[in-house]
């Protein structure tokens, strides 16, 4: 392209009245892109807040909701020592379940080192 006809088409795309024209709808678009910018920021940071609070609110019910009575174990054991051995009773299991009538309980572990565990809350029949 000769220098003159570029020399034209500046003069075409820059006279004074088009060229104000550009410049206010390039700015009136670029203030709205800014708007639009801002609000959906904000819009965004309010949706953070909520959710973070939705968040704390739930984690805080499921903290103090009342939690489910299920069987708890009461473990009994008591420390067997060489000077003990003469005063202690061997029984088996069947004496061992019949002084505990109308209860729950299991004998858990290996036979000789076993452990009587009662499966209710500690409250027998008639107590």
């Amino acid at each position: 392209m000769k220098r003159s006809d570029q020399d034209r088409l500046l003069r075409e795309i820059l006279e004074e009245g088009e060229a104000a024209d550009f410049r206010a709808a390039s700015l009136a678009r670029g203030v709205d892109f800014l708007r639009r910018r801002k609000r959906r920021n904000g819009i965004a940071q309010a949706c953070s807040v909520c959710v973070l609070a939705g968040l704390l609110i739930f984690g805080l019910a499921l903290h103090l909701a009342p939690r489910p009575a299920g069987p708890r174990l009461a473990v009994v054991t008591a420390p067997v020592t060489q000077a003990d051995t003469s005063k202690v009773k061997i029984i088996n299991d069947e004496e061992l379940f019949a002084l505990f009538p109308n209860r729950p309980m299991a004998l858990i572990g290996p036979p000789g080192r076993q452990q009587l565990i009662f499966l209710d809350h500690g409250e027998a029949e008639g107590e």
